[in-house]
C-alpha cells in the first residue's frame, strides 16, 4: 500500500487517464482528511488512476465507492475495461480499500446506504445533464464540511455549464479553488455576503474556460497557428 503521495503517483502516472501531477495530489491530499468511518465517492473510475491516488491517501477505516459501468465506449469503456481497472488496483495495493459499484451514479446515490460521505469525486460523463445528476445525487449525502471535486470543469462545456448552474452562485457551498480543470468545493452553509465574493473568485475561470474551448475548436479545425496563439506554453494540458 502507498504511503506517500510520490509512491501512489509512481504508480497511478503509469495508469490510463487524465490528471496533472498537481491534480493527482489535491485529490490525494483530499483523501487523507477524510474522517475514519466515513465514506469517499468516485464517479467515472475508467482504468483507476484516480481510484488509486484516492485509495492511497485514505485512513484505515474509510472505503472508496468507485462508480463505473466499464461498458461505455464514449468513455474508454468495453469488454476489457473492468479487467483493466482490476489489474491496476491490485498491482497498486488498494483493492482492498475500494468497493466497485458496475453502474450509474444515479443508480448508485439513490440507493446508497453506506456510511456518511465526506468526499465525492465527479468524474463521470461530461454532458450537463449527466454532471448535474452526479452533483444533485451526491449532494444528498455529503456531509456538513465534506468535500466535493470535479474534473474537467472551465474545460469541458457540459460540465462547465452544469457547475455554473449550481455551484457559481451558491449559499451551501465554499468556494476552495482549482488546479487547472479540477474545481474543489467545501459543503458549508454560506452567507449572502460569502456567496457573492465566492462567485467573485470563481469568475475569472471563465476566461480560462473560454480559451479552453478556443484552443480546442482550433485543433479540431487544424488552426495549429491559432491554437499556439491560445496556449501559454509548448503541450499545455487541456485538463
Amino acid at each position: 500500500m502507498p504511503g506517500s503521495f510520490a509512491d501512489a503517483w509512481a504508480i497511478a502516472d503509469g495508469v490510463e487517464g487524465w490528471l496533472t501531477p498537481d491534480q493527482a495530489r489535491t485529490l490525494f491530499d483530499a483523501a487523507t482528511k477524510v474522517p475514519s468511518g466515513h465514506a469517499a465517492i468516485e464517479v467515472g473510475s475508467h482504468r483507476g488512476k484516480s481510484t488509486i491516488l484516492l485509495a492511497s491517501g485514505l485512513r484505515p477505516g474509510v472505503t472508496l465507492t468507485a462508480i463505473d459501468p466499464f461498458d461505455d465506449p464514449r468513455w474508454g469503456g468495453g469488454p476489457e475495461s473492468l479487467e483493466i481497472f482490476t489489474a491496476n488496483l491490485e498491482r497498486a495495493g488498494v483493492a482492498d480499500r475500494v468497493e466497485l459499484h458496475r453502474g450509474v451514479s444515479q443508480e448508485a446515490a439513490n440507493t446508497w446506504s453506506g456510511p456518511p460521505v465526506s468526499l465525492a469525486w465527479i468524474d463521470g460523463a461530461h454532458d450537463r445533464d449527466s454532471v448535474l445528476i452526479d452533483i444533485d445525487g451526491w449532494d444528498r449525502h455529503l456531509v456538513g464540511g465534506g468535500t466535493m471535486l470535479l474534473h474537467d470543469a472551465f474545460s469541458a462545456i457540459g460540465t462547465t455549464r452544469a457547475v455554473l448552474r449550481r455551484l457559481w452562485w451558491t449559499r451551501r457551498y465554499r468556494y476552495v479553488g482549482c488546479e487547472r480543470t479540477l474545481v474543489v468545493f467545501q459543503k458549508e452553509e454560506r452567507s449572502m455576503t460569502g456567496a457573492v465574493l465566492d462567485a467573485v473568485r470563481l469568475s475569472p475561470r471563465l476566461a480560462f474556460f473560454a480559451r479552453m474551448v478556443a484552443i480546442k475548436l482550433a485543433r479540431r479545425r487544424g488552426l495549429s497557428a491559432l491554437e499556439r496563439l491560445f496556449m501559454r506554453g509548448e503541450n499545455e494540458p487541456l485538463i
